[in-house]
């Protein structure tokens, strides 16, 4: 998958949608290769992101510009799109809150060429129900951030690199390329350290694919702990731990497959270490 090249592709389509008349383009309706409802949902495992679904005719390479006002201003597609279109698109759309009214349009382009666009409409995630902030668990430092990648599975591409999962930014991730649960990713503290927690978030697709369910983590070569479950940015599912060491390899153990890997690994020293 070229992801540079399908942005490029988006983005044009977006540009010729946007500055051409529909008589100069000839811009059809959305509705004529719409098969789904527009579904917008949260996303249950990122506060503050939601989920765009809908289901196309025929193959398209299509995208969301939307915002909160009429002159829209963001543009989000699906990851899943490889250049030569696809048929289920589900988009995640960062920063779009529960309870906030936005504006938005839904194009798109088909094989042979022909553009299609969306009226200008509104969509509203629905409030969250059921929300708790949970207990504080009483840990130290992340050591994690001050680390470097000593090895890893794959990478999807340089701007889904290992060091993203160590970087303290919940908006970049670890990508491998395609190893399902067969990633990995090693990382050197610098010295040897007492660690008193982990958490592993998973970096997931909008339709579940590329979800890490257990990882385990084996310590300088030598003993390996786990399996424990992997969290995400709403629940990064704390582990207590007690273990001594510097090179600490975490290995993917159950997923969905696909382009497994993490939004942020964190290796916690104990409160006041």
């Amino acid at each position: 998958m070229n992801l540079k090249r399908v942005v490029a592709a988006v983005a044009a389509v977006a540009m010729l949608a946007a500055g051409c008349g529909a008589d100069e383009m000839a811009v059809r309706p959305f509705e004529e290769v719409q098969a789904s409802d527009l579904v917008f949902e949260n996303d249950p495992t990122f506060p503050d992101r939601g989920i765009f679904r809908v289901t196309t005719t025929e193959p398209m390479i299509c995208a969301i510009v939307w915002g909160e006002t009429e002159a829209l201003g963001k543009f989000n597609n699906s990851l899943d799109m490889n250049g030569t279109g696809i048929v289920q698109h589900d988009v995640f759309l960062p920063g779009a809150e529960p309870g906030v009214t936005y504006f938005y349009r839904v194009q798109g382009s088909t094989p042979d060429g022909v553009l299609y666009q969306s009226d200008l409409m509104t969509f509203t995630l629905p409030e969250r129900s059921g929300d708790t902030d949970g207990a504080m668990v009483d840990h130290g430092e992340n050591l994690a951030l001050g680390a470097t990648v000593a090895d890893v599975s794959s990478e999807f591409s340089a701007s889904w690199g290992a060091a993203n999962a160590i970087d303290g930014d919940l908006a970049t991730e670890w990508s491998s390329a395609g190893d399902g649960d067969e990633s990995y990713l090693t990382i050197d503290l610098g010295t040897p350290a007492d660690v008193a927690g982990l958490e592993f978030l998973t970096r997931t697709m909008a339709d579940g694919t590329a979800t890490t369910t257990s990882y385990t983590v084996t310590v300088d070569d030598g003993d390996t702990y786990g399996p424990f479950p992997a969290g995400n940015p709403a629940d990064p599912m704390f582990t207590e731990v007690s273990f001594t060491g510097q090179v600490l390899r975490f290995d993917v153990v159950d997923s969905t497959g696909g382009n497994t890997g993490a939004i942020e690994i964190r290796v916690f020293a104990p409160n006041g270490g």
